[in-house]
């Protein structure tokens, strides 16, 4: 699904979702398909999902956003130094 989908499915909630296909253009990443992941009222649980997720499967593309955005904005970040 796209995020006009996504938004009218779940209206006013907070999504945990993957991009599946993702590509970027000037320093914005631009999601084509999400997967979603799990809804919530509160941002904080979202986010401690997120979390969660992120530390056993750093390699998936996940993002946390509410659906009243008519848009998604993600600004892509330079990682400077090592990851560890």
């Amino acid at each position: 699904m796209n995020w006009e989908t996504l938004r009218n499915h779940f209206p006013d909630q907070w999504v945990l979702f993957e991009a599946m296909e993702a590509h970027s253009d000037n320093g914005r990443r631009l999601v084509d398909r999400i997967s979603l992941i799990n809804k919530f009222n509160e941002g904080k649980d979202a986010l401690h999902e997120y979390k969660l997720l992120h530390k056993t499967e750093p390699s998936r593309e996940l993002y946390v956003a509410h659906t009243s955005k008519i848009e998604l904005e993600i600004i892509e970040r330079k990682w400077l130094g090592v990851r560890i």
